[in-house]
């Protein structure tokens, strides 16, 4: 196959290339989701001579792991024991802990079901770049004022009154953002994470947004309006209904009692 690097190279053959050459298929994905965005807007600015089409993978199935309560509380207790050692590895005892910033984060996912970007940029201060946390009213303000919306709904929630607690604590130390290491905000928690994980003997599928998928389930587990849910988590009535609703201690009883019932 030869190309010339222009927009004419782009057809159903070297998009499906393209995603067996990356091998990474969520990442793959994106990149020509990304593609398609870009071709698109040009197609509808007639911008380029024929519309051009690019070929995307079929939708893979919605992550579904998810902590139990036990998994949960080792991996925060191995982030919040944490030490550092001589050669830098965590498990020393010379007293300067090293994941406490990992507790946190995984403090403020669990409870209010958010995406990974939106806790690392939860402030206690009103910027235009951040979520704004509001500690007297108690409630997170999750998309920052700069950001137009989008398709993630980033919708103002109360907090839990526990998760607002250790807020105060965290600001009352020092911190300006709920997650900080040595004063600083995190940019990137993934690498930090992932060994986590491997440390708290938990499965390689463990991944941030695991955080976000044990909130929305615990919630459902918990009985909480459906209605209500959409509006926390910040997702459609739809999604939480078909990824999570079987988690619902509600979900199909009724159906389940009249299949029950004599004639």
């Amino acid at each position: 196959m030869s190309l010339t690097g222009n927009v004419s190279d782009i057809d159903s053959s070297t998009c499906q290339a393209y995603f067996a050459f990356v091998n990474a298929p969520r990442s793959a994905s994106r990149d020509l989701e990304l593609l398609r965005a870009a071709c698109n807007h040009s197609n509808g600015q007639k911008a380029l001579k024929g519309v051009v089409k690019v070929w995307l993978p079929p939708r893979g199935q919605p992550r579904q792991r998810w902590l139990t309560r036990s998994e949960l509380a080792r991996l925060l207790w191995t982030a919040w024991r944490s030490k550092r050692t001589a050669n830098g590895r965590s498990g020393g005892a010379d007293g300067w802990h090293t994941r406490k910033h990992l507790a946190r984060f995984i403090l403020v996912a669990t409870y209010t079901g958010s995406r990974k970007q939106d806790v690392l940029n939860a402030c206690f201060d009103q910027r235009a770049d951040g979520g704004f946390v509001d500690l007297q009213r108690g409630v997170w303000i999750r998309k920052p004022a700069e950001r137009l919306a989008t398709k993630k709904r980033q919708t103002a929630i109360p907090l839990p009154v526990p998760l607002i607690g250790h807020m105060r604590r965290w600001h009352k130390s020092g911190q300006s953002f709920a997650v900080e290491f040595n004063g600083r905000p995190v940019q990137n928690i993934t690498k930090a994470f992932r060994s986590l994980v491997v440390d708290s003997g938990l499965s390689a599928d463990v991944v941030p947004h695991v955080l976000r998928h044990t909130g929305v389930t615990w919630g459902m587990q918990n009985g909480m309006d459906i209605w209500d849910a959409s509006g926390y988590f910040g997702m459609t009535v739809q999604v939480l209904t078909d990824v999570y609703g079987h988690h619902h201690p509600d979900h199909l009883r009724d159906a389940a009692a009249r299949m029950g019932r004599r004639r």
